[in-house]
């Protein structure tokens, strides 16, 4: 089964793909200036203060918090422009995968029946049989040609929302290739993770607790902090999925892949 498009939808998801790696780009940039920007500051503070321990104590607390926002602020802004691309792919897509999903319908279930009538005139299906086979191509049908979304659903994690979306575009895992499991769970726990840095200042709620896990939060209203560890763990896994996405579209395409996903938390971008 191939992806249906067009220019103006190529063109689109072209463009929205470029944007992308245009961004991350320029955030990871903007992280690493910013941080070079702390240190420098708080070299110079720490000089001003000369032996004044408890001032140079906030004063490398503060700098910390900066950093871990910087942290937060990179990651926030990629995982938004994945959900941006895979919107744009949905809405893109969504008319073509709509209007071709009826004649691929009808097609299986042609190619269906004349099988039927092969197997039965060999003798080699009884009409149990053939019900069952019909039986299991509509059940093929169901989850092959699931309906369109235009955008992923909120109510779901990160990282299913966005496999369900795509799996309707036709972009689903490819053959022998699912996605790692630890993968999905590590987005799903960034998800909610970003949720509450935005929504809930950064306090971890029970729906977000539902989603840790590899996370050191346990509790309630625990204050998110993204270190740098557990940044390279969120930054690998999303520009994982990125080029996750990429291969998919290049598998569609008859092209090489450029990664294994297995590999996944090997990548963490040039500079941390």
């Amino acid at each position: 089964m191939t992806l249906p498009t067009t220019g103006m939808a190529e063109a689109r998801r072209r463009a929205v793909m470029l944007e992308l790696n245009e961004l991350i780009i320029e955030a990871i940039d903007s992280r690493l200036w910013a941080r070079q920007g702390v240190n420098l500051a708080l070299t110079q503070q720490e000089l001003e203060a000369a032996a004044d321990d408890e001032r140079i104590a906030r004063i490398r607390a503060s700098a910390q918090r900066a950093r871990d926002h910087w942290n937060a602020m990179t990651l926030i802004t990629i995982y938004g422009g994945i959900e941006d691309l895979i919107e744009s792919m949905g809405s893109g897509l969504y008319p073509l995968v709509l209007d071709a999903n009826p004649d691929t319908r009808t097609r299986m279930f042609e190619q269906n029946r004349l099988r039927n009538r092969e197997l039965r005139e060999g003798g080699e299906l009884s009409s149990g049989g053939a019900q069952a086979l019909t039986h299991l191509t509509k059940a093929l049908a169901d989850e092959l040609l699931t309906a369109p979304l235009k955008a992923p659903s909120k109510e779901m994690p990160a990282a299913d929302s966005w496999e369900d979306l795509l799996k309707r575009i036709k972009l689903r895992p490819m053959p022998g290739r699912p996605m790692p499991n630890d993968l999905l769970h590590t987005l799903n726990e960034f998800g909610a993770v970003r949720n509450v840095i935005l929504h809930r200042m950064g306090r971890i709620d029970e729906r977000a607790l539902e989603q840790i896990a590899g996370g050191p939060w346990t509790t309630v209203d625990e204050l998110v902090v993204i270190d740098d560890d557990l940044y390279r763990v969120y930054i690998a896994a999303l520009i994982a999925y990125q080029a996750e996405i990429n291969d998919r579209i290049r598998n569609l395409m008859k092209i090489p892949l450029l990664v294994d996903i297995t590999q996944w938390r090997s990548m963490v971008p040039v500079g941390g």
